[in-house]
C-alpha cells in the first residue's frame, strides 16, 4: 500500500487538483462516443458504464475490429500496454494481464466459461483464445482478482467476449445480412465471411460464417519456417421475446483451426486440428417478484478437443507417427438474480446467483513406429503424458452496489463462496499413487469505494482476494522427452491465493476522458517449474533435468495504468495509453518473466466526411530488470523500440473499407515477452516481429 500511496502523492493528487478547478462539462463539445459511454458487464456482473466502475477495464468493440482490422486475440489489444500476448496467428495465443496470464485468467464467451489450457512451452498455454474475432461484439477485459464474482481461475482477471445478438442486428428491420473479404500480408491470410438476420415468425435468427485461409506469420527477416492455416468459424443464434419483459435465447457455436506444416529439411510433418464446439440455452426474465427484478438462467455444454498428428523421422532409421490430443468437455448451469431495495437514506443494487460447472479433461498419446525396411515395430502405443481428471465447480456469490442519498460516496461489497473438486481418472499407465485428489474450498471477498469529487472527477478504491486451484496440468501432468527431461506430478501443490488494492481516478466530460489506476498485488502459494534433480545420461555432457511444479511462497507486482483520451474538435482526437508493470519473487528478488517495461501507445485520428485517418505509435522502454539464471548470470534483455501504424477508413453508402499498415517505417524490433527467460547469449532473430505489412477489409452491407 506505501507503493500506491507514493504514486498517488506524486502524480494522481496533482492532476486531480488542477484539473477539479478547472475542467468542466463542455456542453457544446461534439457528441462522439468515448470510453465512459461504453457499457459493461465484467467488472461487476451487472451492466454499467465503464466511466462508473471502480475499476479499470478495457474494451474492444466490433467498431474497433472492423477499423484497426484485427484478426485474432494476438492483436485484440494491440494498443493496450497493459495487456500483452504472445503467440501468433494460427498458433498458441495467450494474453498477459499486469503480468498474469494463462489458466490465471478466465474466459467467459456469451456468458458460459471457456474451455482452459495447459502449458506448451514457452509461456503459451495450448487450447486458450480459439474463436473468430468477426461475430464479436465487444471484448472486456476486468484488470485484477476477480474471484469474488467469478471463482477459481480469477486469480489475475476475466476475459468476457460478447457475439453480435440477431436483435441487434435487425434493429427495427425484418432482415439484415453483410458481406466482408479480408486480408492481410503479414501472414498471407484471405477471409471471407456473411452474417445474415432475419426476424422468422417472432424468432429473430442469425448466422454468421467465417472462413480463414493463411499462413505464418513471419519474423521481419522472413526465415520461419513455412505452415498452413485454415480457419473455420459458424456462429447460430436465434431469440424470442416470449413476452414483453422475458425471453430465450439458443446459441450454437463451432470454431474450428487446421495447422499443417512439413520440415523440408528431414520431411517432419505436423498436423493440428483444433476444434471447439458449444450449444447453450438462456432465459432471462425482468418481472419483479419480492426475491428479484431480473432473473437470468443460462445451461450449456462445450467440448474442446486438440489433435496433434506427427511424423518424426529418426536418426537412428525409424519413424514414428505420434497422436497427441488435448480434449475438455464441460456442462454448466447459472442463475443470476438482480434485485434493488430503496432505503430512506440509500439504494442498494443487488447481484447474486449460483454456478456449477463440471470438467471432463483427458490428454491421451499414442504413438506408432515403423522401421526404416517398412515393418511395423508397434502400433498405437499408449504414452505417458497425463491420466485425465474430473473436476467440479460450485460458486455461491452475493454483491452490494449502495449508493447513499446525499452522498458522494457510494460502495461495492461482494463475497463468494467456492468448492472445488478434483480427481485423477484411472489410467493403465499410472499406479494412482503419485496423485491426490483436491478438495478445496475458498471464501472471496471484494470491497470497493467511489468518491465523486464533483461533476467531473471520481476517485475510487478496491480491495479485491482472489484464489485458484492446482489445475489439472500442473497437478497431474507426468511424462517426459528421453533422455533430456522428465516433468513430475507434484501431489501437495496448494492452491494459489491472492491480495489486490486498486486507487484510481476517472475524469469524464464531453470531450476529455482520463483513466487512471496504480495497483499493489501479492501472490501466495505462486506455482511455478522448478528443477529439482538432475541426473548423468548415456550421452556424454548431457544431464537429464526433472522439473516439477512448486509452489512458491510469495510473489509480488506493482504497477499503474493511464488512458486518456481528448477530442480537440470535431475533427481531430487523440488517445494516449501507458502502462508500467514491476514484479518480483519474493524468497529470492528474482525478476518475473512475465513483466513488460514501461510501454504505450498514442493514436492520433483525423474525421473528414466518410473518412477517418488514424496514425498510431506504438513504444516500450528497454527492459534490463529481468531474472537471472541459476549461475546468477541475467536472462534476455530487450532493446526500447518506438513503431508507426496507418489506419484508413471510408464509408460509402452500403460500403465500408478499412484499411491498415503496420510498423509503416519498417522497422526490426523484439516484444520482451517473446523472449522472456531465455539466454542473454540466445539468438532472437526468430522472435522478431514482421516488418511492414498491409492489411484490408472490405463490407457490403445489403
Amino acid at each position: 500500500m506505501n507503493k500506491i500511496t507514493s504514486h498517488v502523492s506524486a502524480v494522481s493528487l496533482a492532476v486531480v487538483a488542477s484539473l477539479s478547478g478547472t475542467v468542466s462539462a463542455n456542453t457544446d463539445a461534439p457528441s462522439k462516443e468515448f470510453e465512459g459511454d461504453t457499457i459493461v458487464v465484467s467488472a461487476t456482473r451487472s451492466e454499467q458504464s465503464l466511466g462508473d466502475v471502480p475499476a479499470s477495464v478495457s474494451v474492444v468493440d466490433a467498431s474497433d475490429i472492423e477499423k484497426f482490422v484485427f484478426t485474432d486475440l494476438g492483436n485484440l489489444f494491440k494498443y493496450d500496454p497493459s495487456i500483452t500476448a504472445t503467440g501468433q496467428s494460427g498458433e498458441a495465443q495467450t494474453l498477459n494481464v499486469r503480468g498474469m496470464g494463462g489458466n490465471r485468467l478466465v474466459y467467459v464467451k456469451d456468458g458460459r466459461r471457456v474451455n482452459d489450457g495447459y502449458a506448451g512451452g514457452g509461456g503459451f498455454l495450448v487450447g486458450r483464445g480459439y474463436f473468430d474475432t468477426d461475430s464479436v461484439a465487444q471484448v472486456e477485459v476486468a484488470k485484477g482478482a476477480a474471484s469474488s464474482l467469478y471463482g477459481s481461475d480469477a486469480l489475475a482477471g476475466i476475459v468476457v467476449i460478447t457475439t453480435k445478438d440477431p436483435s441487434a442486428l435487425l434493429a427495427s428491420n425484418d432482415f439484415y445480412a453483410d458481406l466482408n473479404i479480408g486480408y492481410d500480408s503479414s501472414n498471407k491470410q484471405l477471409k471471407l465471411g456473411t452474417t445474415v438476420a432475419a426476424d422468422l415468425n417472432n424468432w429473430k435468427t442469425s448466422a454468421a460464417l467465417t472462413s480463414r485461409k493463411g499462413e505464418e506469420t513471419q519474423n521481419f527477416a522472413e526465415t520461419i519456417p513455412g505452415f498452413d492455416s485454415d480457419a473455420l468459424s459458424i456462429l447460430l443464434k436465434t431469440e424470442n421475446e416470449l413476452t414483453s419483459n422475458s425471453n430465450i435465447k439458443f446459441v450454437f457455436d463451432r470454431y474450428e483451426q487446421t495447422y499443417e506444416q512439413t520440415n523440408s529439411v528431414n520431411l517432419d510433418t505436423t498436423t493440428d486440428k483444433n476444434t471447439s464446439t458449444a450449444i447453450s440455452a438462456e432465459y432471462f426474465s425482468s418481472l419483479e417478484t419480492s426475491f428479484y427484478d431480473q432473473v437470468r438462467l443460462l445451461g450449456y455444454v462445450s467440448q474442446y478437443e486438440q489433435g496433434s498428428d506427427q511424423s518424426r523421422a529418426s536418426s537412428r532409421g525409424y519413424t514414428d507417427f505420434n497422436d497427441y490430443r488435448f480434449e475438455q468437455d464441460i456442462w454448466g448451469l447459472q442463475a443470476q438474480f438482480d434485485k434493488t431495495i430503496e432505503t430512506s437514506g440509500s439504494n442498494h443494487s443487488l447481484t447474486y446467483g449460483i454456478e456449477f460447472d463440471q470438467y471432463n479433461t483427458e490428454r491421451p498419446r499414442y504413438k506408432t513406429r515403423v522401421l526404416a525396411d517398412g515393418t511395423v515395430d508397434f502400433t498405437d502405443q499408449q504414452q505417458k503424458a497425463f491420466p485425465g481428471a474430473d473436476t467440479d465447480l460450485l460458486g455461491v456469490y452475493v454483491q452490494d452496489q449502495i449508493n447513499f442519498s446525499d452522498s458522494p460516496i457510494s460502495l461495492i461489497a461482494a463475497l463468494r463462496f467456492d468448492s472445488y473438486q478434483m480427481s485423477a481418472k484411472d489410467n493403465a499407465l499410472y499406479d494412482g499413487s503419485e496423485f491426490k485428489d483436491v478438495d478445496e474450498q475458498a471464501i472471496s471477498p471484494k470491497l470497493a469505494a467511489t468518491f465523486k469529487l464533483n461533476n467531473v472527477v471520481n476517485l475510487y478504491a478496491q480491495y479485491m482476494q482472489g484464489f485458484k486451484i492446482p489445475p489439472h496440468d500442473q497437478a497431474y501432468q507426468s511424462h517426459g522427452v528421453e533422455p533430456f527431461y522428465q516433468i513430475l506430478p507434484n501431489a501437495d501443490l496448494e492452491a494459489e491465493e491472492s491480495e489486490s488494492i486498486e486507487v484510481g481516478m476517472k475524469i469524464n466530460t464531453d470531450d476529455v476522458k482520463v483513466s487512471l489506476a496504480f495497483f499493489d498485488s501479492s501472490f501466495e502459494n505462486f506455482i511455478n517449474t522448478q528443477i529439482v534433480k538432475t541426473e548423468p545420461t548415456y550421452i556424454p555432457g548431457v544431464n537429464k533435468a526433472f522439473y516439477q511444479y512448486q509452489n512458491i511462497d510469495s510473489v509480488s507486482i506493482d504497477g499503474w495504468e493511464l488512458s486518456a483520451s481528448y477530442w480537440m474538435n470535431d475533427q481531430w482526437s487523440a488517445k494516449l495509453n501507458l502502462a508500467d508493470t514491476s514484479g518480483k519473487n519474493d524468497e529470492t528478488g528474482n525478476a518475473l518473466t512475465s513483466i513488460s517495461p514501461l510501454s504505450g501507445s498514442l493514436l492520433v485520428t483525423h474525421y473528414q466526411d466518410n473518412w477517418q485517418h488514424t496514425l498510431a505509435l506504438r513504444a516500450a522502454k528497454a527492459m534490463t530488470d529481468v531474472e537471472t539464471n541459476g549461475e546468477g548470470e541475467k536472462t534476455a534483455q530487450s532493446s526500447g523500440y518506438g513503431v508507426l501504424d496507418w489506419y484508413s477508413q471510408v464509408e460509402l453508402d452500403q460500403w465500408r473499407v478499412s484499411m491498415g499498415i503496420s510498423n509503416l517505417l519498417d522497422k526490426e524490433y523484439v516484444d520482451y515477452q517473446s523472449i522472456a527467460g531465455q539466454s542473454e547469449q540466445a539468438t532472437y532473430e526468430q522472435y522478431t516481429q514482421p516488418g511492414r505489412s498491409l492489411s484490408i477489409n472490405v463490407n457490403y452491407a445489403f
